[in-house]
């Protein structure tokens, strides 16, 4: 499952036009968004910063596709501004309880307001429920990610979608991609302000979430019958 995985964004031509085309997007995208926080706050950061929606929305419509095990999708369809849409809507939904849960620890950490009803409780105790919750979130999301690209967002949102979430195959997989996406992220951050080496990141970014998609897709396969 691993193998197959780290193999497939270059296993044959298709899918090394679909992971370059997923770097493209990615050094498009990036490019006009850093193009828009220089512009920031002028009203002018509005152009480039709506310019660089646009491939970062293909990008994700890409990820979808392996995702939901079709491959990648051709590039302009409506079928990838589907799986972009779909994809983006439900990670919207469950990353926010998380995102509200680290907003309101943070809140509560640099203006020392606790609310009446955690009297007594500890930063420490609130920091922890925030990376339970974060990490709970996280790990849900993917395999309703998987539901949401193959049968709508509605499937993606049913109780029924996260059935395969209990299983030891869902867990290694999810622990696969969760390494390959983290480990990219904290390689873009941090050569984010060199050139070469952030293009260097991108080419890895671009890589490890198709091929952390295709390992998620591989572990929900296993684990429903669709």
């Amino acid at each position: 499952m691993f193998a197959d995985a780290l193999r497939y964004p270059f296993a044959d031509r298709t899918r090394v036009d679909g992971t370059a085309t997923c770097l493209v997007a990615l050094l498009f995208g990036g490019t006009l968004l850093r193009l828009a926080a220089r512009l920031w706050p002028d009203l002018t950061f509005l152009a480039p910063a709506a310019l660089g929606v646009v491939p970062l929305v293909a990008f994700f419509g890409l990820v979808g596709g392996v995702l939901a095990g079709d491959g990648f999708p051709s590039l302009a369809t409506a079928e990838t501004l589907g799986f972009a849409g779909r994809l983006l809507g439900i990670a919207a939904v469950y990353l926010l309880p998380a995102a509200v849960t680290v907003v309101a620890v943070a809140y509560v950490t640099a203006t020392g307001t606790v609310p009446a009803v955690l009297t007594g409780v500890t930063t420490a105790m609130l920091a922890t429920v925030a990376l339970l919750v974060t990490v709970v979130c996280a790990y849900l999301l993917p395999v309703a990610a998987a539901v949401s690209v193959r049968e709508g967002l509605r499937a993606g949102l049913r109780r029924d979608a996260l059935r395969g979430s209990v299983s030891a195959t869902y867990f290694l997989a999810w622990v696969g991609a969760a390494v390959l996406v983290v480990l990219s992220w904290s390689a873009l951050a941090a050569t984010i302000t060199r050139s070469v080496a952030a293009l260097l990141a991108l080419g890895w970014c671009a890589y490890a979430h198709v091929a952390a998609a295709a390992l998620i897709a591989d572990g929900v396969d296993r684990t429903h019958h669709w």
